[in-house]
C-alpha cells in the first residue's frame, strides 16, 4: 500500500479489538495533552449540570453520538447532561465557547478531528490550537462514504471520475459540512490524486447540505453513514456510490468498498473519522477520570450501541486518559499532513 501524506491508512479502522492495535502502540507514554493533576479543594464532582457541545446542527454525526450516550452519561454522573448545538465556523464558534471556559470538567465537546484539528488550520478566524483541547474518550470510528443525488445518471466511482476528467465538461459539485472539514480535504485530495474537476460547495454543517443533496441542488458528497444521511439512503433520496473503506460496510452491503473499484491510486483512498468526548486540555485528572468512568459506561448503553449499529459500526473499545492522549497527539500531526498536502489555506 502506498503511502501519501493525505492517506488515511494508519487512521483508526474500523472494528478493531483493542486500544493497543486501534493506536498501534507498544506501551503507555504520557503526554503534555494527558489531563494534569491539578491541586483542588475536595468536593463533589460534578455537582450541577454538565454541558456537551456539539459544533455542528442536530442530526450530525457528532449530535446523533453525544444524545445516544447522553442518557447514560446523566445517570453515571447524576447530573443532566445538557446538549448545546453551537453550530459555525466550521465548529469554531463551539470549540471557543468551551475554551472561554473554566477547564473544570463542566463543559465537554462530542468532537472530531475537524473542529479540534482541521478547523484552527483552515480558519484565521478560528483563534485556538488542538493542543488547548484533551481527547477524554474516543467513541466511534466512521469510514467515509461518496453518496450523491439520486438522479445522478453516473452509478460508480469510476464513472463520476471519468466524468469529471472530460474535456469541456462543468464540474461536478461537491458539498462539504465546512471549509477545511476532513470531508472538503479528502475531496480535494480525491479529485488532485485522479484528474477530475470538482467545485466545492461549503455548508454550515451536514444537515443543510444534505437537504441540497435531496434537493438536487449539488452533485455529492463525503460523510460518515450515520444521522441523517442514513435515513436518507435507506428512502433513497440519496445514493452511496462507494465506501471508503477496505471492505463493504454492514448496513450498506451492496456498495462497494473502494479496493473493488478499479480507479487509478484507490489504495490512498481509505478515509474514516472518528468521534470522542472532548475537553479542555488542563482538567484536574481526577474529574477527568470520573468523566472517562461515565463515558466509558455510556459506551455500553443500548442507546449508543444501537445509534451506532445503524451506522454499521461499533462503540470503540475502552482506554485510558494516557491513551487517548498519545492517540490525539498522533492525529493531529497525521491531520496538518494531510491540510499541508493539498495546500489547505486559512481564510
Amino acid at each position: 500500500m502506498r503511502h501519501t501524506p493525505c492517506h488515511t491508512a494508519h487512521s483508526i479502522a474500523r472494528g478493531l479489538s483493542t486500544a493497543a492495535r486501534l493506536l498501534g502502540l507498544t506501551g503507555l507514554v504520557v503526554l503534555p495533552a494527558v489531563l494534569p493533576i491539578v491541586a483542588h479543594a475536595a468536593e463533589t464532582f460534578p455537582n450541577k449540570p454538565v454541558s456537551m457541545l456539539v459544533a455542528f446542527p442536530p442530526g450530525g454525526p457528532a449530535d446523533v453520538v453525544a444524545r445516544a450516550m447522553q442518557p447514560a452519561m446523566a445517570k453515571v454522573l447524576g447530573q443532566p447532561v445538557v446538549i448545546e448545538n453551537l453550530p459555525g465556523a466550521g465548529g469554531a464558534l463551539a470549540m471557543q465557547r468551551l475554551l472561554s471556559r473554566p477547564a473544570d470538567g463542566y463543559t465537554l465537546i462530542m468532537g472530531s478531528p475537524n473542529e479540534a484539528i482541521l478547523t484552527p488550520l483552515a480558519l484565521a478566524s478560528a483563534k485556538y490550537k488542538s493542543e488547548e483541547l484533551a481527547l477524554v474518550a474516543p467513541v466511534s470510528n466512521h469510514p467515509l462514504v461518496l453518496m450523491t443525488r439520486n438522479d445522478l445518471p453516473y452509478t460508480s466511482l469510476e464513472q463520476i471520475v471519468a466524468a469529471g476528467k472530460t474535456p469541456g465538461a462543468p464540474s461536478l459539485t461537491f458539498g462539504n459540512p465546512g471549509y477545511g472539514t476532513m470531508y472538503h480535504i479528502v475531496a480535494e485530495y480525491m479529485a488532485k490524486a485522479t484528474g477530475a474537476k470538482v467545485l466545492q460547495v461549503p455548508y454550515k454543517g451536514a444537515t443543510p447540505m444534505l437537504a441540497d443533496l435531496t434537493g438536487h441542488q449539488i452533485d455529492m458528497t463525503i460523510l460518515p453513514n450515520i444521522g441523517a444521511s442514513t435515513q436518507l439512503l435507506e428512502t433513497r433520496k440519496i445514493k452511496a456510490v462507494a465506501v471508503l473503506d477496505n471492505q463493504r460496510m454492514r448496513n450498506l452491503p451492496d456498495v462497494p468498498a473502494i479496493g473493488e473499484t478499479q480507479v487509478a491510486r484507490k489504495s490512498e483512498f481509505v478515509y474514516s473519522i472518528w468521534i470522542g468526548v472532548m475537553a479542555r486540555a488542563g482538567m484536574p485528572a481526577d474529574r477527568a477520570r470520573v468523566l472517562l468512568d461515565a463515558s466509558q459506561q455510556a459506551l455500553r448503553s443500548p442507546e449508543l450501541v444501537k445509534a451506532l449499529a445503524l451506522s454499521g459500526v461499533q462503540p470503540l473499545p475502552a482506554q485510558s486518559l494516557e491513551t487517548s492522549a498519545k492517540f490525539y497527539a498522533d492525529e493531529t500531526a497525521r491531520f496538518r499532513k494531510m491540510a499541508a498536502s493539498v495546500e489547505l489555506v486559512p481564510q
